[in-house]
């Protein structure tokens, strides 16, 4: 997997996630942190190397089972964003709110890729000759409170670290080398994003349109090719 990225805003600024990626393109971890600490670089180096360690076959120890409706890559995502969601609500909330993430994780093991999601990025996926699918997507707090005269500001409505449990999504799919991942940040969900990728446009030009609907809402969008 190789992704590119753009970062809009306007008088309001989403925070820029951290990225880590596998130098084989195998592994991609897209990170944001939100609150005092900025916690996505040690977010993104923990659940690495437990997600390295499992698919390595490599023993290790975890205090949560696997759920048999999900692959072993899955269940591998989901058990690495546990992991760290208990390890920053310890060392960062237990006491009171100083910061927490967002992260999408994504895993690919020959034609089958593997997904977690807690809170944005979004992810969805153009199948060649096919329009935009959502695979898994969150919705934003700032999208609820906001209305046809006011737009709010950048709000996550889910959060790892914050609590001791997790929402996550996760799940995997079939995909082909000429399938494309788009992953968007944002309150609001302009209609030119769905016909903005249906002639195979570069990331530029699905920006642009984006821009051209919605100037006023700030996103990140990134582009991901198999």
């Amino acid at each position: 997997m190789k992704l590119s990225e753009r970062s809009y805003s306007t008088k309001s600024v989403r925070p820029r996630p951290t990225i880590y990626a596998e130098p084989d393109g195998s592994l991609l971890i897209i990170t944001t942190s939100w609150g005092e600490t900025d916690l996505a670089a040690k977010v993104n180096e923990d659940i690495a190397k437990y997600v390295q360690a499992a698919v390595a076959d490599v023993e290790v120890t975890s205090p949560f089972e696997f759920m048999t409706c999900f692959s072993d890559e899955a269940n591998y995502l989901r058990v690495a964003l546990l992991i760290s969601n208990e390890s920053v609500y310890r060392a960062e909330n237990r006491g009171e709110y100083v910061g927490g993430v967002e992260t999408l994780i994504l895993f690919q093991r020959n034609n089958k890729l593997a997904y977690a999601q807690v809170g944005s990025p979004n992810l969805l996926i153009q199948k060649r000759g096919m329009g935009l699918a959502p695979v898994s997507v969150s919705y934003e707090a700032s999208h609820e409170l906001s209305s046809t005269f006011e737009i709010y500001p950048p709000l996550p409505q889910d959060l790892l670290g914050v609590d001791p449990s997790l929402n996550i999504r996760c799940g995997d799919l079939r995909i082909d080398e000429k399938d494309r991942l788009l992953v968007y940040s944002g309150g609001f969900w302009p209609h030119s994003m769905w016909s903005a990728t249906e002639d195979g446009d570069d990331l530029h030009k699905v920006t642009q349109k984006i821009v051209q609907t919605s100037p006023d809402a700030p996103f990140w969008l990134g582009l991901v090719s198999l």
